[in-house]
């Protein structure tokens, strides 16, 4: 629930003019007790005092608590998230705590210990240098003591913000880092826009986390093409029948079949439906018309240990039909265009599959029958679990078992 001061301030300057003592006081305690929101987690109460989300113009201190419920220690992590602001500082501070930092999507602290039976009691006071509106949501929520699988530690380390900072199908240029959409399995998380936290060391070569797939896997792009190809399909549209996958399927037999117990066979999207119109696929309008990109498959599914990005998940990751050299998914040493799994067009007996450009856009109209670079995708087991941080210094390993 949102902070509402600019009612308060009109409630007292009503109440000055005029009201009594007495209901100056019935007045405000309704206001404290509206703006109020109690979460439970298991044996974890949260209680924002003054509400978990909140616009502001001005410098606020902001009240919560945490309560163990249970006998024993438990763990939580405080976090900012969805936080538009300008030039916001704030403290938060509790019992045997103090942090200071810009207003931003944060977490703030990762694991925080409370005593069985325990209260702590935290303020955030947020000082703005600037005469313009700010918001955010503060969010506690319990975390695990034991050792975590690769996907929980990706949640654990970044913030899960419910809208995006860009308008999806436009160019992400900062870092908006996980965002949530649906897929065929459950929940996905998929990072977004110029992230730093999603570098991985895997077989002997650097890849980038795509996202975390809702049955708990963790999908990769390798960081570079493998090879350049003449042609991308073979007679048949779509990637099940491509030489795409012949190329794909012969590195990972040179290059990562070593490693394929950590490797999941997973369902990638052949996507080829074409429309009525006969020369436009479903991905075209999707995504270059409508900018509605989906991680649900509406297509066929081929059971793969390797495969490509589809557009829609270049499109999620951070581009548009424009240039963009900011977003994760450019790297400065691709020096041809790649294709995706995605057919865009057909048209004149030519088959046009997305690609991705050397300059990281978003490309539909060029022919699968040129030279063009192959960019490999795999999927990590949701029971792997890794050391790193996954910066470029401590990228993601998966601890051998």
């Amino acid at each position: 629930m949102r902070m509402r001061f600019k009612s308060v301030l009109g409630i007292i300057f009503l109440l000055i003019v005029g009201c009594s003592a007495i209901g100056i006081g019935y007045l405000f305690y309704n206001e404290v007790i509206d703006t109020s929101d109690i979460f439970v987690d298991g044996d974890i109460t949260v209680n924002y005092l003054d509400g978990s989300e909140f616009t502001l113009d001005g410098d606020a201190i902001l009240s919560f608590s945490v309560t163990n419920n249970s006998n024993e220690e438990k763990y939580y992590y405080i976090q900012l998230s969805d936080v538009y602001a300008d030039d916001v500082d704030y403290v938060l501070s509790g019992d045997n705590l103090e942090i200071t930092n810009k207003l931003k999507s944060d977490i703030i602290t990762n694991q925080v210990a409370i005593a069985g039976n325990e209260t702590v009691n935290y303020t955030l006071a947020l000082n703005s240098h600037q005469n313009s509106e700010y918001s955010g949501k503060i969010q506690v929520g319990v975390r695990s003591n034991e050792e975590n699988t690769f996907s929980d530690v990706i949640l654990a380390n970044n913030v899960v913000n419910e809208t995006a900072l860009s308008n999806i199908g436009d160019n992400a240029v900062d870092d908006e880092g996980l965002l949530s959409m649906e897929d065929d399995l459950g929940t996905s998380y998929y990072f977004r826009g110029a992230v730093t936290n999603n570098n991985v060391s895997f077989a002997g070569h650097n890849w980038k986390i795509v996202r975390i797939n809702g049955d708990g896997s963790v999908k990769l792009v390798l960081d570079g093409i493998i090879e350049e190809i003449g042609s991308y399909y073979d007679n048949e549209f779509g990637f099940a029948q491509s030489t795409a996958l012949e190329i794909l399927n012969r590195f990972y037999d040179t290059e990562l079949v070593n490693y394929g117990n950590y490797i999941a066979s997973y369902k990638f999207c052949n996507d080829i439906i074409l429309e009525t119109d006969n020369t436009t696929f479903n991905a075209y309008n999707r995504t270059v018309v409508n900018k509605i990109p989906t991680l649900v498959c509406l297509s066929e599914t081929t059971n793969q240990k390797i495969g490509l990005l589809t557009i829609d998940e270049v499109m999620l990751a951070g581009a548009s039909t424009n240039e963009n050299t900011s977003y994760y998914l450019y790297n400065s040493d691709i020096d041809t265009d790649y294709y995706t799994m995605s057919s865009a067009r057909y048209t004149d007996n030519i088959y046009y599959p997305f690609m991705v450009t050397t300059d990281g856009a978003i490309d539909y109209d060029t022919s699968g029958e040129l030279l063009r670079g192959i960019r490999p995708v795999i999927n990590i087991i949701k029971t792997a679990h890794v050391i790193g941080d996954g910066t470029v210094e401590n990228p993601y390993k998966i601890l051998e078992t």
